[in-house]
């Protein structure tokens, strides 16, 4: 495409070096769970409880989240690995995964250093175990350095039917259109997992998710129940919020504890999760700018010019959420959601499963599931709810995520396949 600069051969070259460095690490530990007591429990859950607090307080974009999370968990993994591998005792694991945590952690919130001091375990590290974290923490800094996250790119908007402009009420400039191009951690190219084109405007296919999203999306529906708007507001993770890819972090977290799951696996749990989120979200954004669909207000308000008999002009309709700023196709939401559900599943199987969510959008409300997956559908579902997406945008997005999951899960695992039903 036009729009994206090609890497040349020697970041290539750089990008699979550093991409072979984060799999052997990775590579080291099966991802069965031994569910065992720890001496210091929840050190890795906390510290993730801490990131996704100073992100609600300090509100980084999305993808900037993605990127950020797996760089943080990645160094606590590494440090944790490698006081393992140096026949460390638990309680040194503890100490080399806090360390590490804390030195990320103040990489991306320098002023945060009272939600920092909150966590210390008030313990002597011994000078090994600093040095362990130091270095894991530095080498993966010095990985992700020059990765693409920080270009800009000049994005040609276009006026053409179904082509992507700028959403009311505050008309904001296309959010991130370079984010395709970012470095992936995993993957060695994002294009083969990009979505399958989307529906053509003047096709059955697209008038019924048009028509479904202007009766159940709108600011005023008659059609939305009460329990619909609930899941869309519940879900929506804009500013302030710990993002999408930070809800899935809860949820690991809830279960994570709830389980005791060791500090070397839950190291590993966080890395893989976040990993996999990170790459998921360049895979979108990639599908996102090469299509450059048109968000729903849009499409609903202009439908005079789609050339579909099936769908009709409301030139005052409004969705129920605030539109995003940025292409619809496919949703980041269902993306980021797949793939979250694929590596849970593959950690934790599908029998047994219990959990709740929380919401920065809906206080003192809980939402109770019972397997991964009927979760990461109601997530995508509940941009519908809100009036922002096409219900195959959330449905391809579902599909994109579990395939890169199953991707990065193949050459991070010694188990080829993720676990299925």
């Amino acid at each position: 495409m036009t729009l994206f600069h090609r890497r040349d051969r020697r970041v290539a070259q750089r990008h699979e070096k550093h991409n072979s460095a984060i799999l052997c690490v990775l590579c080291r530990l099966t991802l069965s769970i031994i569910f065992l007591s720890r001496a210091q429990a929840g050190v890795v859950e906390d510290w993730s409880a801490a990131f996704l607090q100073a992100v609600r307080k300090e509100t980084p974009p999305p993808c900037l989240v993605s990127r950020n999370l797996p760089i943080f968990h990645l160094s606590i993994h590494r440090a944790v690995q490698d006081a393992i591998a140096a026949k460390s005792s638990e309680a040194e694991q503890n100490l080399a995964a806090a360390q590490a945590a804390r030195m990320a952690f103040l990489n991306f919130f320098p002023s945060q250093t009272k939600l920092a001091d909150d966590l210390s375990l008030n313990q002597p590290i011994p000078a090994h175990i600093h040095a362990i974290a130091t270095a894991a923490v530095e080498r993966t800094f010095r990985e992700r350095e020059n990765d693409g996250s920080s270009t800009t790119i000049h994005y040609v908007p276009s006026d053409e039917p179904g082509q992507w402009r700028r959403t009311p009420p505050n008309h904001r400039p296309p959010e991130f259109p370079h984010w395709g191009e970012v470095k992936p951690f995993i993957l060695k190219d994002v294009k083969p997992f990009r979505a399958p084109p989307p529906p053509a405007l003047n096709s059955e296919a697209y008038a019924k998710d048009l028509n479904e999203v202007r009766e159940l999306g709108g600011k005023v529906s008659t059609k939305r129940t009460a329990e619909q708007t609930l899941i869309a507001k519940f879900w929506a993770d804009f500013s302030y919020t710990t993002s999408p890819a930070g809800h899935w972090n809860d949820i690991a977290r809830e279960i994570s504890l709830k389980r005791q799951v060791p500090i070397g696996k839950a190291a590993e749990l966080f890395a893989t999760l976040n990993l996999t989120m990170a790459d998921t979200c360049i895979t979108i954004w990639d599908s996102k700018y090469h299509y450059n669909y048109w968000r729903p207000v849009t499409a609903i308000q202009r439908a005079e010019e789609d050339n579909n008999a099936a769908t009709a002009t409301d030139k005052a309709w409004e969705p129920l959420l605030v539109t995003p700023p940025h292409p619809e196709y496919v949703s980041g939401h269902s993306g980021v959601s797949g793939a979250a559900a694929a590596v849970l599943e593959h950690y934790f199987g599908f029998d047994e499963i219990h959990f709740s969510a929380s919401s920065d959008d809906v206080r003192d409300v809980k939402r109770q599931f019972t397997s991964f997956k009927t979760c990461a559908e109601e997530i995508s579902r509940s941009r519908v709810y809100g009036g922002i997406h096409f219900t195959s945008a959330g449905r391809e997005g579902l599909i994109l995520g579990r395939k890169v999951a199953v991707e990065v899960l193949k050459i991070t695992s010694p188990s080829p396949t993720v676990r299925r039903r």
